[in-house]
C-alpha cells in the first residue's frame, strides 16, 4: 500500500512500537483483519493514517515490512487494525499464523490520507481498498460527523464485500451515509448477486456520486483503478485535483 500525502492536519509524530497481537479474524474468503493492542502506549493518530508493520525473521523476497492503511477507528480505543488480503508471499503467510500475544514491530502512525466532515465526502473504493473507509466511516459514525457521506464500493464477487455488514447497520442508523455496491464479476460466484454489476464508472458516479454537492473525494484500490477514477473525475466530471484524495493499494 502506497500513501499520497495532502497536508492537511498537524499530524501525530511517528515512533517505533512492539505490539502483542489482540485477535485476528477472516473477513472474507482473501481478506483477514488483524488487532493489535495500544495499551500501555503512546499511541495515538487520526482518521484514518497507516503503520509499517515488520515481522523480523520473515523472509520474503518482498522484505519483512509492509505499510498498511489502518482499518480501525481513532473512536475504538486501546487498539489498531490492519485488514488486508491474505496472498501466498512468506510475509502475509506468517502475519496469517500470528496467535493472540505474539507482537509485530510497528512504526507509525504515518501518512495523511485524512478524513475531513467540514464537507461532503465521497468515498471510491476498489476491493480492499475499503480498509481505510471502513476506519473512516466507523469514526464519522462514532463521532455523529454531519455529512453526507456517500460510499461507492466495488468488488470481484459479492463475498469479498469486506465489511458488508458493518456498512450496513452503519448506513441504516445514519441518514446522512449514502451506500452502494457494485460486482465486476457475479458470476464467478455461487452466492447469489441481484444489485448492480460492474465497474464504478462515470454514468455511475454521475448518478449516485452527488458530485453536484462538490464533495472531497477519496479514492482507494489497486493502481489501475486509481488511475482511472483520477482520469474520470479531473477530466471527464472536472472535479478539481485539490478535491481528490488517493491511496494506492499494491497487494502483495
Amino acid at each position: 500500500m502506497e500513501v499520497i500525502p495532502s497536508p492537511r492536519l498537524e499530524l501525530p509524530p511517528p515512533a517505533p512500537y512492539v505490539l502483542p497481537l489482540i485477535e485476528s479474524q477472516r473477513e472474507s474468503p482473501t481478506a483477514m483483519t488483524f488487532r493489535f493492542s495500544t495499551e500501555g502506549t503512546q499511541f495515538r493518530y487520526r482518521s484514518n493514517q497507516a503503520i509499517r508493520l515488520s515481522l523480523p525473521g520473515v523472509d520474503d523476497p518482498w522484505g519483512a515490512v509492509r505499510m498498511f492503511s489502518l482499518s480501525s477507528s481513532p473512536s475504538e480505543p486501546g487498539l489498531l487494525a490492519v485488514t488486508c488480503k491474505i496472498t501466498d508471499t512468506p510475509f502475509k503467510q506468517a502475519l496469517a499464523r500470528m496467535v493472540p500475544g505474539a507482537t509485530a514491530h510497528i512504526y507509525g502512525p504515518i501518512g495523511s490520507f485524512l478524513l475531513d466532515t467540514s464537507r461532503p465526502c465521497l468515498f471510491l473504493a476498489g476491493g480492499i481498498g475499503i480498509t481505510p473507509f471502513r476506519g473512516m466511516l466507523r469514526y464519522a459514525a462514532d463521532t455523529g460527523a454531519p455529512g453526507p457521506l456517500t460510499l461507492m464500493y466495488s468488488a470481484r464477487v459479492p463475498e469479498e464485500l469486506v465489511f458488508r455488514k458493518e456498512l450496513d447497520a452503519i448506513a441504516a442508523s445514519r441518514s446522512n451515509f449514502r451506500l452502494h455496491y457494485t460486482v465486476t464479476r457475479p458470476t464467478e460466484s455461487p452466492t447469489p448477486w441481484t444489485g448492480r454489476a460492474g465497474r464504478i464508472d462515470q454514468p455511475w458516479l454521475q448518478e449516485f456520486g452527488h458530485l453536484d454537492e462538490h464533495p472531497l473525494v477519496y479514492v482507494a484500490g489497486l493502481p489501475g483503478m486509481v488511475e482511472e477514477m483520477l482520469q474520470v473525475l479531473n477530466q471527464r466530471l472536472g472535479v478539481p485535483l485539490d478535491d481528490i484524495d488517493y491511496e494506492l493499494f499494491r497487494g502483495f
